[in-house]
């Protein structure tokens, strides 16, 4: 039996998506010049339109230099500066075992993945190149309880406030004044989180002789902090549980399903009409499974791309503080998508009327 119907939006989606993917190849990977790349004026002048693998994507360049020093994708774009300390990274997997790994994955979405609509998308206020010089997970944290240094993306990037004044106590643990959670949480919770994650990973390997999850993950990351009196990070979670399965395929089944996202919810309600009585999520797995057949990417990659695209079908241009968009015209630069007559955003049917939208 049928359970979704898909419509002109999913199909508007997969051409979006094959410009996305030959942008990505020939030019955020390949060098080549974006303008009169792929036909749309949008994707040529926005680079947040440039990926549909999210190991591509700027929240992961930190990640990617560490992994892969000068093997990085993207080291052909850095200047000499970064060129010389992505060299000392060469020797990273010798000095890291994978609980440094991961303590460093959950560092980067704790503390907002660096992410920015600036030039220095991916770094921005990470201190992970400092961490980089050390050893284990016990002198990274102790090294984060004495950090003065910005290294929180956002104020929306951060963990939640944790529930009491109490717990805030107990957590605290050390002794030590602390004047955020985040900082709190990762000096005093995150390693001990790390180890039984592994832990938790092997034993489902070894009980089960299967790959875990990537919502698994999640829901043992969840439930660790529930136990222990504090609450869900969801986001930052779920984000680290797909960096596992891009960093560590043989373990996490890099095909597994997620949990999606606001951005990315809204872009495959667009996408079908839900036949039949079930639940919701379920709706979001079949549109998922209908896109991972029709691009054969992943879920997790997939993920990202249908958060770019509620943005490219609302012609969505960031405006920065280092105003990297300003020079361009809002009145001429557009998607060339299908879908003409769509109710949100910047969109050309609506210039010259009162619904006018700049951003």
């Amino acid at each position: 039996m049928e359970k979704i119907i898909l419509n002109n939006y999913y199909k508007d989606f997969l051409v979006y998506y094959d410009k996305a993917k030959k942008v990505q190849s020939n030019c955020n990977l390949g060098g080549k010049p974006y303008i009169g790349s792929c036909g749309d004026d949008l994707i040529e002048n926005v680079t947040i339109y440039d990926t549909v693998e999210r190991k591509h994507a700027g929240f992961q360049n930190m990640l990617q230099d560490l992994w892969f020093g000068t093997q990085a994708p993207k080291y052909y774009k850095w200047n000499e500066e970064r060129k010389k300390r992505n060299q000392t990274y060469n020797e990273q997997h010798k000095i890291w075992r994978r609980r440094e790994w991961l303590w460093i994955f959950m560092f980067h979405r704790i503390t907002g993945s660096g992410a920015s609509f600036e030039e220095d998308h991916g770094y921005r206020n990470t201190v992970i190149p400092y961490l980089a010089e050390l050893e284990t997970c016990e002198k990274m944290e102790d090294w984060v309880r004495h950090n003065e240094m910005p290294m929180f993306t956002s104020i929306g990037n951060q963990i939640p406030m944790f529930p009491s004044k109490h717990l805030w106590e107990v957590l605290n643990k050390s002794g030590h004044s602390y004047k955020t959670p985040g900082k709190l949480w990762i000096s005093e919770c995150m390693t001990d989180l790390v180890d039984d994650t592994w832990s938790w990973i092997d034993g489902i390997r070894k009980e089960e002789e299967r790959k875990v999850t990537i919502r698994e993950i999640v829901d043992f990351m969840c439930e660790w902090n529930k136990e222990r009196g504090m609450k869900r990070f969801h986001f930052q979670f779920t984000a680290t549980a797909a960096d596992l399965a891009d960093y560590f395929p043989d373990v996490v089944d890099p095909m597994s399903h997620m949990y999606y996202g606001k951005n990315a919810k809204e872009s495959m309600d667009m996408f079908a009409t839900k036949i039949g009585n079930y639940k919701k999520d379920l709706y979001y797995d079949y549109v998922m499974e209908a896109a991972v057949k029709d691009t054969g990417g992943a879920p997790r990659d997939l993920e990202d791309v249908m958060c770019d695209y509620i943005r490219y079908v609302e012609n969505y241009i960031p405006d920065s503080t280092q105003k990297t968009y300003e020079h361009l015209d809002r009145t001429k630069i557009w998607n060339s998508s299908s879908i003409t007559n769509h109710p949100k955003g910047r969109q050309k049917w609506k210039l010259g009327t009162t619904e006018w939208i700049w951003s």
